[in-house]
């Protein structure tokens, strides 16, 4: 029966591959540090695999970890993929043509450095069924700097059994005290295995 395994520390995946969400396998880097994610740019296609952020949902933005942009939980100088956070919708939601062994990425918000939220993320298995990786609850911290730095934001990705390949993701932030709502869920490169 298809199944996955909840990853939620990075180094547990299998040689991944890494996508910078500001660097476009076909459009380049970025010049601009905040773009909103539109058809021209929703898909990446890499030789290893296509990826594509859904834009029918909430809006997507393309930015960086720094000082005057999103600044919380992730390393100064990283990419990040900003999805509006609408009551019932996917903030982030991504989809794989090419079908992924395993997926993960830190997931972080847009709020004050302090806040407690719960993190969360689901993937999707080509049976149709959504599975939800183990939840995890963290404090919205400011952004660290330097090369060597580790994200604060908890790590979130899944693996899927050897019987089955992940097809859809999202990721998604709520106040565990139902208090706050959060406008905007983040997450950092995306690793990523193909099946």
């Amino acid at each position: 029966m298809p199944s996955i395994t909840s990853i939620l520390d990075p180094s547990d995946l299998d040689d991944p591959y890494r996508l910078e969400w500001n660097i476009h396998p076909q459009r380049g880097q970025f010049r601009r540090l905040q773009r909103d994610v539109d058809r021209a740019i929703a898909r990446y296609l890499f030789q290893q695999a296509t990826i594509e952020i859904d834009i029918a949902g909430p809006a997507n933005r393309i930015s960086q970890c720094s000082a005057l942009l999103f600044n919380l939980g992730f390393c100064h100088g990283e990419s990040v993929l900003l999805g509006d956070n609408l009551a019932g919708r996917m903030p982030v939601h991504l989809l794989f043509p090419t079908p992924m062994r395993c997926i993960g990425a830190a997931v972080s918000a847009d709020g004050l450095a302090g806040q407690a939220y719960l993190a969360q993320c689901a993937v999707k298995l080509n049976d149709g069924q959504w599975h939800a990786v183990s939840p995890q609850i963290a404090t919205l911290a400011a952004a660290l700097g330097g090369a060597n730095a580790l994200a604060s934001a908890p790590f979130m990705g899944a693996a899927a059994s050897q019987d089955a390949t992940i097809v859809e993701a999202w990721f998604d932030v709520i106040d565990p005290g139902n208090t706050i709502d959060f406008l905007q869920v983040a997450i950092n490169d995306l690793l990523f295995v193909p099946a």
